[in-house]
């Protein structure tokens, strides 16, 4: 049993999953599985993942004969796996060789870390470096109301969520919803479970907003999230719910929950409002 499970949901990812899937294999970390779950996939992704199956024992195919949207693919990866710690890995980002085993040994030198990360590089689709960027949320020794809203402040891209997860630590989530930005509660509810470890070398390479690129209306990305996707009319006020749910199961006392959620409420609806008020400028601007 390998002590490492990286997980990659995909959907039609042939221009890019080779690559992908490389990236996992080439790490200087050996001790790795990997799981490709196959959302039904019309194009050559299959046959790729087979050809690399064919010459590596640590890749596993889930097939699926129809898409059921992309959480219930996300999490079905997740519950496959058999690995001490998971990640998740998209079909058309990449890993710099060294991130694994940069990423375990942080986890191992940090044990009230739940989750550990590198800065990410972000590309453009020919692989060229657009900008480096360091989600800068580490909050070691800190109370769980103090590491949820610095997450809440300081949270612009989900890349964390792409980060090395102690899978007991995951398994005791939501993991992800059927709903647009559940990757943002799932790192609410990380954080409220332990510190973010942070690696500060550009070793996760990223082509950003893929998803939204393909999805580009509200109706589309929840679409996207699955067939019976909520929060298609009221995105905030399902993300709101689903993070004060967060805090209702991972706080221990009535007090602490009080507190965490009070702490939430000043600090939520303040960013939450000037993130839309600069999504609403890129628009404006394109």
């Amino acid at each position: 049993m390998a002590r490492v499970t990286i997980g990659l949901p995909t959907y039609n990812g042939e221009d890019t999953i080779e690559q992908s899937i490389r990236s996992v294999l080439d790490q200087t970390y050996r001790d790795l599985e990997l799981i490709v779950a196959d959302n039904a996939s019309t194009d050559r992704t299959v046959e790729i993942v087979r050809s690399f199956m064919a010459t590596d024992d640590r890749v596993q195919l889930l097939p699926s004969d129809e898409n059921h949207g992309a959480a219930w693919n996300y999490n079905r990866v997740f519950d496959a796996a058999t690995g001490e710690l998971f990640r998740w890995h998209a079909d058309d980002d990449w890993f710099e060789p060294t991130l694994i085993e940069r990423l375990v040994d942080v986890l191992d030198a940090t044990p009230d870390a739940v989750l550990a990360h590198s800065t990410t590089r972000f590309v453009d689709d020919d692989g060229a470096t657009v900008s480096v960027y360091d989600d800068d949320l580490g909050a070691t020794g800190s109370s769980s109301r103090t590491r949820l809203t610095r997450v809440v402040r300081r949270l612009t891209y989900c890349n964390p969520v792409f980060g090395l997860i102690r899978r007991d630590v995951l398994a005791r989530t939501a993991k992800i919803g059927t709903f647009p930005a559940s990757d943002v509660t799932l790192l609410y509810e990380l954080a409220l479970c332990g510190e973010f470890a942070i690696v500060a070398e550009p070793l996760y390479v990223r082509r950003p907003g893929n998803s939204i690129k393909s999805n580009p209306t509200r109706q589309a990305i929840a679409n996207w999230f699955g067939p019976s996707a909520t929060g298609r009319r009221f995105p905030s006020l399902q993300l709101l719910k689903a993070s004060l749910a967060a805090i209702w199961r991972v706080e221990p006392t009535l007090g602490s929950r009080l507190t965490t959620t009070a702490a939430f409420l000043v600090v939520w609806p303040r960013e939450r409002l000037r993130r839309l008020r600069r999504r609403r400028r890129r628009a404006n601007a394109s």
